[in-house]
């Protein structure tokens, strides 16, 4: 993890997150790796009949069990931190590469040294280190595993009858003799010393320049594309600030006009020349406005990155609101308005739920035909509050699914039964869920009907209960 082009104290890169996400992998694969040991001294101990000095090695294994825990502790705490620096997480990948040396290079000596093929463990060290550090950092830390490795073969030659650990077998037909499992006194021949330390010392070195060339070069496209991330972020701030502006700057004129239309038709006789002409500029001039206002609340939530303005709201009475809102509407359509509106309450933006639930209603009573239904439900389920709009409308073709919630999207259905629409409805509703940390779901039939379902966090303590049925 490269940082000598940010100052100290930053926050991390998408590159660095996704390192961190993998450093909390590392300590799952370290809980597996100590089990893994312990089971392989168990079979070489009971079914390979390999002796060693099993209590120093359980130890070992012991203490990295316990020090994965702290790790784990670390990160969890990381993660509760916002934001996240570098520092702590380079810290943290320091401490467990250090710690894991330390263990291998206790491992290793506890059951044989040298002597033992399991010495290759110096090498998955070094591939972390590669894939967090710099080169520089890398080689450092290859230069302590080769430190560690040369002090094990040297350390126990020099005191081979104090220190040295032999691995062990016992005899063919003689049960209580122990012979060596190498060749005797390998770790006490100098050549046969020096052969595993230049190769082990070779294998550290040739893994970092391996694993790091090949990080080095992840790295720079994971620099080039952060950097388009960020050109890009920068493109949508400036687009939505520029919707925001349009659509504010537009609302005004557009709302002007439409007065001036109203006024006109108003001082005009029903069947004089030019009327129908002048009520079509005004239901364009409506959906001119509808556009501006869709557009000027998408711009607003594309950039919002928390929710503003946070309370308890019922989502009950949202849904009832919204009935009584559009229930003219429905009427004028012969629909038949179901709502059953059980208490559930969501810590959440008022408005936003509301937009929600009007875009999803709105939607179902535009799409579905004279003598249709159209349904509305709140509930809680399982803690979490429900929405349900269900209608009997047109339908949505399965290839359209998928593109539901996408901006200015609206099938062909949909536009042959309603000329005019933004588009943005669904996208809207989507956003907001969205930000509420929830989750929308439809499904859906060609020619008999759609149902949308809005699952969101948490029911909160509901003052009252209460269930509505409306039909007209």
């Amino acid at each position: 993890m490269d940082d000598r082009h940010r100052a100290p104290g930053a926050e991390l890169t998408l590159a660095e997150q996704e390192l961190f996400r993998r450093l909390s992998w590392f300590t799952q694969v370290r809980w597996v790796a100590g089990a893994s040991a312990v089971a392989f001294m168990a079979v070489g101990w009971y079914l390979f009949r390999v002796r060693f000095a099993w209590q120093p090695a359980l130890a070992v294994v012991a203490a990295l069990f316990a020090y994965n825990l702290v790790f784990v502790l670390w990160e969890r705490r990381l993660r509760g931190r916002t934001p996240v620096h570098k520092q702590w997480v380079r810290g943290l990948a320091h401490a467990q590469i250090v710690c894991d040396l330390l263990a291998v290079g206790a491992l290793v000596h506890t059951i044989g040294g040298v002597e033992n093929h399991f010495i290759v463990l110096f090498v998955f060290p070094m591939i972390v280190a590669s894939e967090f550090f710099s080169s520089r950092v890398a080689f450092a830390y290859a230069t302590l595993a080769a430190a560690l490795v040369n002090l094990i073969g040297w350390g126990e030659y020099a005191f081979y009858d104090t220190v040295h650990h032999t691995l062990e077998t016992s005899a063919e037909g003689e049960p209580g003799r122990l012979l060596p499992l190498i060749a005797p006194g390998a770790a006490r021949h100098p050549v046969f010393v020096l052969q595993v330390c230049f190769v082990m010392t070779f294998a550290v070195y040739a893994t970092v320049f391996v694993a790091g060339s090949i990080a080095g070069r992840l790295r720079a496209r994971g620099e080039e594309l952060e950097a388009a991330h960020r050109a890009l972020v920068s493109l949508e701030q400036i687009k939505s600030q520029f919707m925001r502006k349009a659509s504010h700057e537009l609302r005004a004129p557009i709302g002007a006009i439409q007065s001036l239309l109203k006024a006109a038709a108003a001082e005009m006789a029903p069947d004089a020349p030019g009327r129908d002409l002048l009520q079509r500029a005004i239901r364009r001039s409506e959906s001119m406005l509808d556009l501006v206002d869709d557009l000027l609340r998408y711009s607003r939530l594309q950039g919002a990155r928390v929710l503003e303005r946070v309370e308890p709201v019922e989502l009950a009475a949202i849904v009832r609101s919204a009935a009584d809102l559009f229930r003219a509407q429905a009427d004028e359509k012969n629909l038949r308005l179901e709502v059953r509106a059980e208490s559930a309450r969501v810590m959440g933006m008022r408005d936003g739920l509301r937009d929600i639930v009007d875009n999803l209603l709105s939607n179902a009573i535009r799409y579905t035909p004279a003598g249709g239904r159209v349904a509305i439900e709140t509930r809680c389920e399982a803690g979490r509050p429900i929405l349900l709009v269900s209608d009997t409308g047109i339908g949505i073709p399965p290839e359209e699914l998928p593109h539901v919630f996408d901006e200015f999207f609206r099938g062909e259905r949909a536009k042959q039964a309603v000329q005019h629409g933004t588009g943005l409805g669904m996208a809207i509703a989507k956003r907001v869920v969205e930000m509420h940390g929830g989750r929308i779901e439809v499904q859906s039939q060609v020619g008999r009907g759609t149902t949308f379902r809005v699952t969101l966090p948490r029911c909160g303590p509901a003052a009252s209960s209460a269930s509505v049925r409306i039909t007209p």
